[in-house]
């Protein structure tokens, strides 16, 4: 079986994490797949960010649903991680998507709610989608959060569903089975054997993060894709194309 490779947050181990230059430079390497987080601001926009506060990857503070966009992009996204990188700002979910698609780059969204109303995020989300011209085909949206796949189900996007979470166990089945689910996305940590032949019977696709060393996952081979901050470790075992061109 040939193993997706998904840049994580675009390249998160060089890059400043879900910015438009460490998705470029998934672009760079060849990579088809990137995974991002996305939420709403103050003013109902969907940006491309983790955490929920802004205080580790920013040199702001507070909540990202508690400033506007415009407060967000006066913001430098990029010096935390290194000085080269300064002045990146946020990106919305549009910006991402319009960049992906003209780039024929495949995307997991991951909606992360804490505070948040899952249908209101949900609808945000529907909204941005229909009025984007991005392949549905080419999406995999998913969640930790139980009520949020569920809400995207019913929501009826067309769009394939990835079930998030730690570990197989009922709960996660259940959401499975729930949500007509295309994939289960889990920590390659506590993956077992008896889990893959679960998840294999229910014709469910087993996505793992967050891979870094791939010394450290004995069932690499066994799965469909990997998520991962550093692509290039991965180059002698797979096809990664190496291609630098933009």
């Amino acid at each position: 079986m040939s193993v997706i490779f998904v840049g994580h947050r675009g390249v998160a181990g060089t890059h400043p994490e879900n910015t438009m230059i460490s998705i470029q430079a998934a672009k760079q390497l060849g990579m088809k797949w990137v995974e991002v987080d996305v939420q709403p601001t103050k003013d109902n926009v969907l940006v491309v960010c983790h955490d929920h506060t802004v205080n580790r990857c920013s040199n702001g503070k507070g909540r990202v649903d508690e400033l506007t966009l415009k407060e967000l992009q006066s913001l430098d996204f990029g010096s935390w991680k290194s000085g080269e990188f300064q002045g990146e700002p946020i990106i919305t979910l549009e910006a991402l998507l319009e960049f992906c698609g003209a780039n024929d780059m495949s995307i997991n969204l991951e909606v992360k709610v804490d505070s948040h109303d899952p249908a209101y995020v949900v609808s945000l989300l529907k909204t941005e989608l229909e009025k984007s011209a991005f392949n549905k085909s080419n999406l995999i949206i998913s969640s930790f959060s139980n009520n949020v796949m569920r809400e995207l189900h019913q929501a009826e996007l067309g769009i394939r569903l990835g079930v998030l979470a730690k570990r197989v166990n009922r709960k996660t089945l259940a959401t499975i089975l729930d949500v007509n689910a295309f994939s289960c996305h889990l920590d390659y940590k506590w993956l077992t054997a008896n889990h893959i032949n679960i998840l294999r019977e229910l014709d469910v696709e087993i996505w793992c993060y967050t891979v870094n060393n791939p010394k450290s996952f004995k069932h690499l081979d066994s799965v469909d894709a990997v998520f991962t901050d550093f692509p290039t470790r991965f180059e002698g075992a797979t096809n990664l194309e190496t291609s630098t061109q933009p």
